[in-house]
């Protein structure tokens, strides 16, 4: 008998928290500012997925959101290399996204104008039930493609 029983070893994933590709419903688990591997500032939302009859029942996703230095101005962000613009755009847009929607989704119900308040707390988002798409990337990656309120 193998390592694995009759399973064949190549079939199983080597993430233990891979989620297949879908829609699930969950849940806002935590959601907070924190420093990323390269120091600068980012916004991690926590989900946990709530089905019952899902394998993937009680599975935890995260989503990273790199954000801005905290004292950016417009003027700042007009003198950046093209690149470095481009990609932060992405970001910020991306961000706004989740958090606010784009008029064809809802996000998770932030309010645009409340993002520009210094004193912003994510873990106001805790509690909140959603929608979230998992896609995969690689063998086994996971990620949170997006996220809607449930109705």
């Amino acid at each position: 008998m193998s390592l694995f029983g009759k399973l064949d070893a190549e079939t199983i994933k080597s993430n233990p928290f891979f989620i297949e590709k879908g829609e699930y419903e969950a849940e806002v688990t935590d959601a907070k500012y924190k420093a990323g591997r390269d120091g600068g500032r980012q916004l991690v939302i926590d989900f946990v997925i709530e089905d019952e009859t899902s394998q993937y029942d009680g599975k935890r996703a995260s989503k990273f959101f790199d954000l801005v230095d905290s004292e950016m101005t417009f003027e700042a962000f007009a003198l950046l290399p093209p690149e470095e613009k481009a990609t932060i755009s992405r970001n910020l847009s991306s961000t706004k996204n989740m958090l606010c929607g784009n008029g064809r989704n809802k996000g998770l119900g932030v309010a645009a104008d409340d993002l520009n308040d210094k004193d912003w707390d994510p873990a106001v988002l805790k509690g909140v039930k959603v929608i979230m798409s998992i896609s995969n990337f690689g063998d086994d990656g996971v990620n949170v493609r997006w996220a809607n309120l449930r109705d």
